[in-house]
């Protein structure tokens, strides 16, 4: 069965690669031992579900659902990080490669793709702006 941790390990990885800003795994980001300011991105881990062979089986497939969050100081930067972060993870190149690889030993990723697409919050008078996308990312043995 996949190892959970490892996926949303990879997943977080791309996001900082991809954007170039930090990424916190169910918590705000740490940057030498004190709070990342924004923008910065947490990734938050959503249902597991396995396809095919019994639970056992080590060949079954997965679907893994992550949501992140864009998390900004304005409504423009958080459409901004959330652009950066939907390329990252849906990004192809002309062959139909995956621009941004999630790597986890034992298991290819064959497809990804957008489950929610939540915008920024729209409160003008909010310090700070998150904007929610959700994607599923799904999973099959490597062989």
């Amino acid at each position: 069965m996949i190892e959970r941790r490892l996926v949303t390990d990879s997943l977080r990885l791309l996001l900082e690669t991809s954007t170039g800003k930090p990424c916190g795994i169910g918590a705000l980001p740490q940057l030498a031992g004190k709070a990342a300011e924004p923008p910065y991105s947490v990734v938050r881990s959503l249902p597991l579900t396995l396809d095919g062979a019994p639970f056992s089986d080590l060949n079954e497939d997965a679907g893994t659902q992550y949501q992140v969050d864009c998390v900004a100081r304005s409504h423009a930067q958080a459409e901004w990080l959330a652009d950066r972060a939907r390329t990252g993870v849906l990004g192809r190149d002309r062959a139909g490669r995956w621009l941004n690889p999630l790597s986890v030993p034992g298991w290819s990723c064959y497809a990804r793709s957008l489950v929610l697409d939540a915008g920024p919050e729209d409160d003008p008078a909010a310090v700070i702006v998150a904007y929610v996308i959700r994607f599923q990312l799904d999973w099959t043995p490597a062989g």
